[in-house]
């Protein structure tokens, strides 16, 4: 018999596909699975990296749903204060699996937190599982839990509607309420809403078992809701801002990515109705890491934004053109003509971020004369 070796494609050999290509030419794009075109709905929620998927799908004249529209009379920026139209609903960054779950089943009418509301001392109300969509807060609790119900209702139609859903996943590190298990976004008390309080809350780093029961079980419930919904998983390459767990915060980034990365491959082999895009490996995983990442080896840069989105569009809708230089210089001209029509991609809102650039700022100081007395 033949060596099974012998037969493999083009993709499967790694000096073929990678090692003698140029950077420009690597694409893990092997076959469609789905098809979306210009008229096909879709929805998105994620991490930081996730507003990029959004941001292309509006340049580019796809059909993005948003289920939470920001009243016709506002402006764009202020619009985006308020986070609408940052994701196709007004849930802010989504970054475990567990969020995205317990997301679902609070829409559902399956699920209540016991702590997701706080009074700050100047009477304001803020939303814990969405600290950021009022700056200042709500006036009232009555107010806070009338946009919650909206928004919550929206959320259904949305999945119900929706017939691509892409889901970036960014993070297996989150705050718990030790009540009743409930994951924030950040953690409550660090630069953003509500107190800290060790009795509250605790630190989970979640297992690769955790993040794959709370993965099927979210797109178990998505089944249910819309049995046609055709979803798309992808890694944010977006490297841990700070780690909680006791390691380097490199080896904890590269944990968290590997986790995410393994249980979306499960999750596609469970369910035929779940694909997967390659973001995190086309960003990270081919030697072209100064270029697409920011000075600071952890913010993707335009060109690298630029790489993996039309990566994207080849695999799903079918574009041609390979070449992130090119796609780059053809997104910024697009940016340019439709800039007067509040078209442009705007700047990615980061909770995640922004709670950790105000704990630098509050902590930063002089480095002692004699290094004995750090």
């Amino acid at each position: 018999m033949e060596c099974p070796y012998l037969s493999l494609p083009e993709t499967s050999w790694w000096r073929h596909a990678v090692g003698s290509r140029e950077i420009d030419q690597i694409d893990p794009f092997i076959g469609q699975s789905l098809i979306i075109d210009r008229v096909t709905r879709i929805a998105s929620a994620g991490s930081c990296f996730a507003q990029h998927v959004s941001n292309a799908l509006h340049n580019r004249g796809y059909s993005y749903l948003v289920a939470e529209k920001a009243p016709p009379s506002l402006p764009l920026e202020t619009a985006r204060r308020y986070s609408y139209g940052i994701f196709s609903a007004r849930y802010g960054n989504i970054y475990s699996t567990l969020q995205l779950r317990q997301l679902i089943e609070r829409a559902l009418g399956k699920y209540q937190p016991v702590d997701q509301t706080w009074q700050d001392p100047n009477g304001r109300f803020f939303d814990l599982l969405r600290p950021r969509i009022v700056p200042n807060g709500f006036a009232s609790r009555d107010e806070l839990e009338a946009d919650l119900r909206y928004h919550l209702s929206r959320v259904v139609w949305m999945f119900q509607n929706a017939q691509v859903f892409v889901f970036t996943l960014g993070l297996t590190e989150t705050w718990l309420s030790t009540q009743d298990g409930t994951a924030y976004p950040t953690c409550p008390g660090c630069n953003n809403a509500g107190e800290f309080d060790p009795q509250k809350y605790r630190f989970q780093n979640a297992k690769y078992g955790e993040v794959v029961e709370h993965l099927l079980g979210a797109i178990q419930a998505l089944k249910e809701i819309n049995p046609q919904l055709q979803i798309i998983l992808t890694v944010s390459p977006v490297a841990l801002a700070a780690t909680m767990a006791r390691r380097h915060v490199l080896e904890a980034s590269v944990y968290s990515k590997s986790v995410l990365r393994a249980a979306a491959e499960e999750a596609r082999e469970c369910f035929e109705n779940v694909h997967y895009f390659p973001s995190y490996e086309l960003i990270t995983s081919t030697g072209m890491t100064n270029v697409f990442f920011e000075a600071d080896r952890r913010s993707v840069s335009p060109l690298g934004v630029s790489r993996a989105m039309n990566c994207f569009f080849r695999q799903f809708a079918g574009e041609r053109e390979v070449s992130p230089l090119a796609a780059y210089s053809r997104n910024m001209e697009f940016e340019k003509n439709c800039a007067d029509q509040h078209q442009v991609a705007q700047p990615v809102v980061c909770d995640e971020d922004e709670f950790y650039r105000a704990l630098a700022g509050a902590s930063a100081k002089p480095a002692p004369d004699n290094p004995d007395q750090a």
